[in-house]
């Protein structure tokens, strides 16, 4: 397990005084950054040997949004499944208990050919000796074929992470801000479930498509259909809203 402590800035604060969710996936994403680092598989490490990593299947689980400069605890591990998939999850915490909690599924693959690869077979020997054995249900996400709305989204060029692909978090803001206005008034992102299936590049406007979901325990969901500039499907994101307290 990987530990470190995050400062919520200035910055990473809404309206309400709150933690915004882009800040999480950052601080989540630089955690599995310098962790990767200690372990020499980071993007950088990887691009010069024809390799890169390629998100797949994302959850998180946002239990409540801390306010400014809340110290936040973050650990995260990893581990190998089925030899192809690289799992690793995350847990925030802070003074005051729980704040979140999130399961990532990457895949390692050959940048030439866009391939999928064996982990055993390019992983280095620190990422084999820290694996931890890695359980939990990867996102299900519904199968929705009737949409009520649309949204478009222009893609911006610091949109681009090292792959010169959008950077997962992104997404994340596309199917977010797409959700009605009156949802984001009176309720709060609780859960978010996303599936990457083909990568996003600076080229035109994406569309969002979505779907209401059957409420859920109180709880309102959207389905979120991600279509690229080229009108192929790019993700989908399933979004639950709990009340606001």
């Amino acid at each position: 397990m990987f530990e470190a402590e995050y400062s919520i800035p200035y910055a990473g604060i809404g309206p309400d005084g709150a933690m915004k969710l882009p800040v999480l996936l950052d601080i989540l994403q630089d955690m599995a950054d310098r962790d990767a680092h200690r372990m020499s598989m980071t993007v950088a490490d990887l691009l010069p040997r024809g390799l890169s990593w390629v998100l797949r299947q994302y959850r998180v689980v946002v239990d409540r949004y801390p306010g400014h400069e809340s110290l936040l605890n973050v650990s995260t591990r990893h581990g190998p499944r089925r030899n192809l998939h690289s799992i690793r999850t995350f847990e925030v915490r802070d003074a005051a208990g729980p704040v979140a909690s999130a399961w990532t599924s990457w895949i390692l693959i050959d940048t030439a050919r866009g391939r999928p690869l064996r982990l055993d077979r390019h992983t280095t020997e620190v990422y084999t000796r820290e694996a931890y054995p890695m359980d939990g249900d990867a996102p299900s996400l519904p199968v929705v074929e009737e949409f009520a709305y649309d949204t478009f989204f222009s893609v911006r060029r610091w949109d681009l992470d090292r792959n010169a692909h959008v950077n997962n978090a992104v997404y994340f803001s596309w199917a977010v801000e797409s959700a009605p206005d009156v949802i984001a008034a009176e309720y709060e992102l609780g859960k978010v479930e996303a599936e990457y299936l083909k990568p996003v590049e600076k080229n035109g406007d994406v569309r969002v498509r979505t779907a209401l979901l059957p409420d859920l325990q109180g709880e309102k969901g959207f389905f979120h259909l991600i279509d690229g500039p080229d009108g192929e499907p790019k993700a989908h994101f399933a979004t639950w809203w709990k009340k606001r307290k």
